[in-house]
């Protein structure tokens, strides 16, 4: 235990160290235009009124209009790189905007800014940014690599794997495996058994990676566009992951303590039913297919079942995973889908590696035993987890 304390601590001052600092002086007729590549908005404010794929019109074209008025304008896209969504909080900070309330498109210009559509072309029609752009814009002071705000450091990058590979020890995820196993009595082959669970911890990886990519392009074409939605999902986020800290704290003191009926964070019970009541259906319905057509329907079948329990473990599984996502949104596009591949990876190790060694070695009941004597360690780190990424989150609402 108290060396578990001293490598949460290093770890905890590695992830502050990441930290220096520079002034950014911006003076003359300039605006700085911040923006997002799938901002509908930001397209809508470049002449794309139907998005990128759309006509262009260099009318509705503001950013042209500002040029074409003498004024000098930085566009950044904020998913361009780890430097613009530096300087883009940099902004925010020095103008007196909170992290939550940060959203795109947004111009600053002399002492003020813009971030409604409406607001910059008003102020883009009657001049106002324009007489505003003979002042100069405030001084900023450019934080670079700060661990909590940027994942590309090696910190933060680690910092998703870990919270992978813990999410992937999850007791619900690794139940469903065992009794899957449990009840393939088709074949006493033991390559095609973990065969079958591979194409079963398969489904749930593609399944997952899916959903964490959907949810993902859902926040970045809304949450960044619209500051009180953005405010909501950061505090809703925040509140979860603090009661979960609470609650997997409790947890941990009751397994601990071998007391596991009293276990609260876990899948409700009439999901753990419906779970197990699909997981028979299938298994009798893969041991009856398999000896009429083949190994190839019974690994579709498998496939089909772990698609369907990851929609049902999502309640257990997803309450890491919602938070890692709406973390590694601020990062730009491409690295945030990596961050997202990388976890996924991660979250299935544990469960290929519990599927070889109940196949193999020491059987289902012997696995299921060693995760039960060991529960209250995985209790514990999922704490210490919520803990960091509420942390977080505090100093993005903060």
């Amino acid at each position: 235990m108290k060396k578990l304390t001293i490598y949460i601590t290093i770890l905890l001052l590695v992830l502050f160290s990441f930290v220096t600092t520079k002034q950014i002086y911006a003076a003359g007729r300039n605006v700085i235009y911040f923006k997002e590549t799938t901002c509908m908005v930001c397209q809508e404010l470049a002449g794309y009124p139907d998005g990128i794929g759309g006509d262009y019109h260099p009318e509705l074209d503001y950013i042209k209009i500002m040029e074409d008025q003498g004024i000098t304008v930085e566009v950044h896209d904020i998913l361009n790189s780890s430097y613009d969504n530096d300087l883009f909080k940099a902004y925010n900070d020095s103008y007196g905007i909170s992290i939550s309330a940060a959203v795109v498109p947004i111009i600053f210009v002399g002492n003020q800014y813009f971030n409604n559509i409406g607001d910059i072309q008003d102020a883009v029609n009657d001049n106002t940014i324009y007489d505003l752009s003979e002042s100069t814009l405030k001084d900023i002071i450019l934080i670079e690599g700060g661990a909590f705000d940027d994942l590309k450091g090696f910190a933060g990058y680690i910092a998703v794997l870990g919270a992978g590979l813990l999410d992937g020890v999850n007791p619900c995820a690794i139940a469903m495996l065992l009794m899957f196993v449990s009840l393939l009595g088709f074949t006493e082959k033991k390559k095609i058994l973990i065969l079958v669970s591979i194409t079963y911890i398969f489904a749930l990886f593609v399944s997952y990676l899916l959903i964490g990519i959907g949810l993902l392009n859902i926040l970045n074409n809304y949450a960044a566009q619209a500051e009180i939605l953005n405010n909501v999902i950061n505090w809703f986020i925040f509140i979860l992951v603090s009661f979960l800290f609470i609650l997997n704290i409790y947890d941990f003191i009751v397994t601990r303590n071998e007391d596991y009926a009293k276990v609260k964070n876990q899948l409700p019970k009439w999901v753990q039913k419906y779970n197990k009541a699909i997981i028979k259906r299938f298994t009798n319905l893969i041991n009856n297919e398999d000896n009429k057509k083949g190994i190839a329907i019974v690994l579709v079948l498998t496939f089909i079942l772990g698609l369907t329990l990851s929609v049902t473990e999502l309640v257990c599984t997803g309450q890491i995973y919602v938070a890692i996502v709406n973390t590694v949104r601020y990062e730009d596009t491409g690295y945030a889908y990596f961050l997202l591949l990388s976890y996924n990876v991660m979250f299935v190790i544990p469960l290929i590696i519990i599927a070889v060694v109940a196949i193999r070695g020491k059987g289902v009941v012997s696995t299921s035993n060693f995760i039960r004597e060991h529960l209250h360690i995985i209790k514990l780190l999922n704490a210490l987890l919520f803990l960091v990424i509420a942390v977080y989150f505090y100093f993005r609402i903060f």
